[in-house]
């Protein structure tokens, strides 16, 4: 059986004046770019995702299709209060901070849930939330 001696056993290698050693260690690259940014999806109103999403879509962070998911939140619709607010007794609050990922993850429960899920629906807003958790953790990758 072979035993290997530890690291600090060896002795330490000497190189002569002016050799430098085979790999030599390369300094860090200047030019990285800048990680994305962090949003702050989980305390955003709905207009200020919209206005999110344009940003993101005029700097070229997301295609169309992405922008038109995130950056027309029902509440921002001027018929909001007279049209679903009447059916959920809940007026539009666009301007209220909150937590936009937990509110999409009930949207797509219940979508998933219902007695007639609509599968465009549901994949609508399985992507909506993806691409809201890639704005939380934008270094998971985009989705």
């Amino acid at each position: 059986m072979r035993t290997l001696m530890p690291a600090s056993a060896l002795p330490a290698l000497r190189f002569p004046e002016g050799d430098a050693p085979f790999f030599d260690p390369a300094p860090p690259p200047v030019l990285l770019p800048a990680p994305p940014p962090a949003y702050p999806v989980r305390e955003i109103s709905p207009r200020g995702l919209a206005a999110l999403a344009l940003e993101l879509y005029l700097a070229g962070s997301v295609c169309l299709d992405d922008y038109l998911l995130l950056g027309f939140p029902a509440e921002l619709h001027p018929a909001y209060d007279r049209t679903i607010g009447a059916l959920t007794g809940q007026p539009a609050r666009p301007d209220a901070p909150r937590d936009m990922i937990r509110e999409w993850e009930t949207r797509l429960y219940e979508r998933q849930t219902s007695d007639a899920p609509l599968p465009e629906l549901t994949a609508r807003a399985r992507r909506t939330l993806a691409l809201l958790r890639w704005l939380e953790r934008p270094e998971i990758g985009k989705p």
